[in-house]
């Protein structure tokens, strides 16, 4: 047998054993995590049971008219529509060392009912054990008269003597239970098979390479074929990923747009338009590489067909005049009287050159104008030469940097290289465009005193459409961008007269009003600072407890300002922890940040539990008791009882709340003061049981204002409490089950 075969069969055996082995102890975790989550919600149902109504009934017969008995009965249905997936719950009672159904959620008519003083013959010692230590368990699964059962039982406790009163139950099917037991051992088995093949493949693989010692000279042919045909399919995929990429982004908008005629309060509407606008600058990066693979794969055409020209030219700059007066920039359009309204050429791709050398004039331009000029050059017979300017007072590119323009993914270097950023590719397209079109493109600048970037374009003229000019907006058949509110408006986002606790330094506004609801939402106020000079004003007038600082800032970049802050803390001893906001996951980006004195990093995207970890990491005081420790102790000693773990209730608990939570806030909006009560009450309990202390008192007062009608409107004010205490309670209890 040769080496190979045996090596097969080795590894073989190997992984297979390595596959049993985790296929045991994933069946075995399962179990364990299905069981701690049943036993917990048996625990919270029994919770919930009074036990002086219980105490008041005697399991007979006579207990069906008692309204002790209907109240439990629909406490017992109301639970089991809560836990959709159990069978059956019920509630028993010992009576002369018989354990006997004192009440079930079974429909009466059904031949599953157990009535009141009906004697389970088939307990087993821990369900009889129970009724004396009162310890909660899980038991099968089992077969009985009914079928085959999972039950998760809990005592009904009188916490005046501790006595065990009653026992509650609930069952779910053992065919549910196997099947969840069966997906685990499949996605074992599937990951066993798996790792089997790549094995397989990567030994063929090595025993093919080993045989074709002897073929080098084919092999590299191969292979500098198959580098030719890779370089010729890579336009093709490039615009293949474009399209698919642009059908989840059109998605995008399109339902944003439908939800924009939906009812919704100002901050959601806000929310609603920065997602689109983010989309719509995503799709424009989308279309800028599906044209680059076009031009590398000379696919990209012109047209020849008849258009307006002043609508066209007017039309694309009033699409970019909001984002120049969100700058506070003059926006003008000056056209040459001798052009013709009636032009034949390509319309879209005038209009795409227009928005990108435009776009590209305010995006460098903080302070001054951008300026569109037209002019006509000549004019012969059928035919015009038109020349378009765009001069700005930004920035500007010295020589260097104006060699490096026009060329594919190049941008210019420089301070704010970082703040500039893009795909490289616009100008790129726009002077393969213009040469396509059969016109020439340039740029005449100085460093700090702006640019103008100009190209000409040879038109034929429609003598037969052209009347006298009418400068009106074009109707290019491009939907205008759509641009927030919060873009318009002067002056910051939130700004008060008053300092917030956390400054948000952040140019980019989308950026700025996600930070600022993610802070509100964990329960602080904020202040922005659209730049580094500006932060550095701000924090030298105010004390704030936190900062969160961009990289890549206009002005003055992100770590000149730190340093610059430092410099000032130095001097009145003091130090305001400052989080860097990096769009690099680099290490050595990281490393600079903290060389230059911020305290922490973090790389955007940044999600609210990146804050609320930030927050708990440099906020430590600001952390109020979430829990109650000693109701996690007790529970952990139950836990340990049941050959179970406390993480394993915290994750049942979890799991469990946002759907609960979800069902509130539902039943608030409907205005069901009625499923309110019962929905806060179940929460309360459950956060009772867990030691989720703020939330049980939340809870507990919702519950008592559903109650009084006139205080609803109260109660609607307390979602908002109740979504930040969600979020802090999960890292409240894991850090407390770790210190357990």
């Amino acid at each position: 047998m040769s080496n190979y075969r045996r090596l097969l069969i080795l590894l073989t055996v190997l992984v297979l054993l390595a596959g049993w082995l985790g296929m045991t102890l994933a069946v075995k975790q399962t179990q364990e995590e299905l069981r701690s989550k049943l036993m917990l919600r048996a625990i919270t149902a029994a919770t919930m049971i009074s036990y002086e109504r219980v105490e008041r009934l005697t399991a007979t017969e006579a207990d069906s008219h008692s309204p002790d008995f209907a109240y439990l009965r629909e406490q017992l249905i109301a639970t089991r529509a809560l836990n959709t997936d159990c069978r059956f719950i019920y509630l028993m009672k010992k009576v002369d060392d018989r354990i006997v159904f004192l009440l079930d959620s079974e429909p009466v008519s059904s031949e599953a009912y157990s009535p009141p003083g009906h004697e389970y013959s088939e307990a087993s010692d821990e369900l009889v054990q129970i009724f004396s230590d009162g310890q909660a368990f899980v038991e099968g699964p089992l077969a009985d008269a009914y079928g085959v059962w999972v039950s998760g039982l809990a005592s009904v406790r009188n916490p005046a003597d501790g006595k065990v009163v009653a026992v509650l139950g609930m069952d779910i099917a053992g065919r549910d239970w196997e099947s969840a037991v069966n997906t685990t051992r499949l996605i074992v088995g599937g990951v066993t098979l798996a790792v089997l093949l790549v094995i397989y493949a990567l030994l063929y693989a090595q025993h093919v390479s080993s045989k074709a010692a002897g073929r080098i000279y084919l092999a590299e042919k191969q292979a500098k074929e198959a580098v030719v045909a890779v370089s010729q399919a890579k336009s093709d995929f490039i615009a293949y990923l474009s399209h698919e990429i642009r059908t989840p982004v059109n998605g995008i908008l399109g339902l944003g747009e439908l939800l924009e005629t939906t009812l919704l309060d100002r901050r959601q509407r806000d929310y609603i338009s920065a997602i689109g606008y983010s989309a719509q600058s995503l799709l424009t990066v989308l279309n800028e590489v599906l044209d680059f693979s076009k031009i590398e794969a000379n696919k990209m055409t012109v047209e020849k067909i008849n258009f307006a020209f002043y609508p066209l030219v007017e039309g694309a700059i009033n699409m970019l005049r909001a984002t120049a007066l969100s700058k506070g920039l003059a926006l003008t359009l000056v056209i040459d009287k001798n052009i013709p309204t009636a032009v034949i050429g390509d319309p879209m791709r005038l209009q795409q050159i227009l928005l990108n050398l435009v776009a590209n004039a305010i995006k460098f331009t903080e302070t001054g104008k951008v300026e569109i000029t037209v002019e006509c050059l000549s004019q012969e017979g059928d035919s015009l030469q038109a020349k378009i300017t765009v001069t700005d007072t930004g920035i500007g590119l010295d020589q260097a940097e104006i060699n490096k323009l026009f060329q594919p993914f190049s941008q210019v270097d420089g301070v704010n290289v970082r703040k500039y950023t893009g795909t490289g590719l616009g100008l790129s397209i726009a002077a393969s465009l213009i040469k396509l079109m059969g016109g020439e493109i340039g740029v005449v600048s100085r460093k700090g005193q702006g640019s103008a970037f100009w190209f000409t374009l040879p038109l034929a003229i429609d003598h037969a459409d052209n009347e006298p000019v009418v400068m009106a907006a074009a109707n290019t058949g491009r939907p205008m961008p759509v641009v927030p509110d919060w873009l318009l408006r002067s002056g910051t986002m939130d700004e008060q007269d008053n300092p917030g606790d956390v400054l948000i330094v952040e140019d980019n506004p989308v950026i700025q009003q996600v930070i600022t609801s993610q802070l509100k939402h964990l329960g602080l106020t904020t202040e922005l600072a659209g730049n580094g000079q500006e932060a550095v004003k701000k924090a030298r007038k105010s004390m704030y407890k936190l900062i969160f600082m961009d990289c890549g800032l206009p002005l003055l970049d992100g770590m000149a300002a730190t340093r610059l802050i430092r410099e000032q803390e130095m001097a009145a001893g003091q130090h305001t922890p400052i989080i860097a906001l990096t769009g690099r996951a680099l290490a050595q980006e990281q490393e600079q940040c903290l060389a230059t004195g911020m305290d922490d990093c973090l790389v955007k995207p940044v999600s609210i539990q990146d804050i609320a970890n930030m927050l708990a990491r440099w906020l430590p005081e600001e952390k109020a008791e979430i829990i109650e420790m000693q109701v996690l102790k007790e529970l952990k000693v139950l836990a340990d009882s049941g050959q179970a773990t406390l993480d394993m209730f915290i994750d049942a608990y979890l799991e469990e709340l946002p759907q609960l939570t979800d069902k509130l806030r539902q039943a608030l909006l409907d205005g069901d003061a009625g499923l309110v009560k019962e929905v806060a009450h179940s929460l309360k309990s459950m956060s009772g049981t867990i030691g989720a202390k703020r939330l049980y008192e939340i809870f507990g007062s919702l519950e008592q204002r559903a109650s009084a009608q006139e205080a609803y409107n109260d109660a609607r004010r307390l979602i908002s409490q109740i979504d930040r205490e969600c979020i802090q309670v999960a890292a409240a209890l894991r850090n407390a089950a770790r210190l357990l």
